[in-house]
């Protein structure tokens, strides 16, 4: 999902606009939303402060009447605070682009306050964005793994990923990574098809990337993977020796624990 923030001081003029936006959203299905809407620009940057997602989309007018920040100010701090953010401005004068090259804040778009061109402007403005942004989660969505935890979309580099375990409550899995650990709602045999060869199903509860893994315990029916302790059932003890390239037979880590036979994952 991605997070729209809307300021402009005219109130008339931002419920317009934010009423245009989610008009086009919910006719066009675009996987966004307006988060937050606003007339004062220090509340937008305490909203984006907060925001744990960042490269959102940001539609400001210019011509703030605030004592401290203008639109393109406001552009700037918050290129500070989301550096991969999208601009859009919100203007009723054409020609201001010369401003946004002064400040270094490469603005996507402008849109004029005209009421007979804004809703074709904002239109055109977010199904262009919309194109950009799938070209580019299309090209990432082999390095991470999204997550939704209620309303909040997280992306988790696959590098980063442990392993997943269900948990007592139906349908819910727990991601772990070195430093954190998620809940969701999710179904295990459904991750294991998108994750693919690099992760092994150990046991029914256990999904665990191949190359976190840094010790076996069969007589114990266990193994680690980073700091996380997994199950590995017994139908799939032969199937884990074969897939982490140990030679020998599941009798051998009856005895205790079996290093993998490949350097441990390097500290980042």
């Amino acid at each position: 999902m991605i997070n729209i923030y809307l300021c402009d001081d005219e109130d008339r003029i931002r419920d317009q606009i934010q009423s245009e936006i989610e008009k086009k959203i919910l006719i066009e299905a675009y996987d966004m939303c307006v988060a937050f809407s606003t007339n004062s620009p220090k509340e937008l940057l305490e909203a984006s402060c907060r925001a744990q997602q960042k490269q959102n989309i940001y539609f400001l007018d210019v011509e703030l009447k605030d004592a401290e920040y203008d639109g393109f100010l406001l552009g700037k701090e918050l290129r500070r605070i989301d550096p991969h953010g999208t601009l859009v401005y919100i203007t009723s004068f054409q020609n201001l682009a010369f401003r946004t090259f002064q400040y270094h804040l490469e603005a996507y778009d402008y849109i004029i306050k005209d009421p007979k061109k804004q809703r074709d402007s904002i239109g055109k403005c977010l199904e262009s964005l919309h194109v950009r942004l799938r070209q580019e989660t299309n090209a990432q969505i082999s390095e991470v793994y999204t997550v939704k935890i209620g309303d909040m979309v997280k992306y988790v580099p696959l590098k980063d990923i442990i392993c997943f375990e269900t948990t007592a409550k139906s349908h819910h899995v727990i991601l772990h990574t070195k430093s954190s650990r998620m809940e969701f709602v999710g179904n295990l045999n459904e991750i294991s098809r998108q994750m693919g060869d690099a992760f092994i199903r150990t046991h029914r509860s256990y999904l665990v990337a191949l190359d976190k893994i840094t010790d076996i315990n069969l007589k114990n029916n266990s193994l680690m993977a980073g700091n996380v302790e997994c199950l590995v059932s017994r139908r799939m003890k032969s199937e884990l020796l074969k897939r982490v390239g140990r030679r020998g037979t599941p009798e051998e880590g009856e005895r205790g624990w079996l290093p993998v036979p490949f350097p441990k994952c390097k500290e980042p």
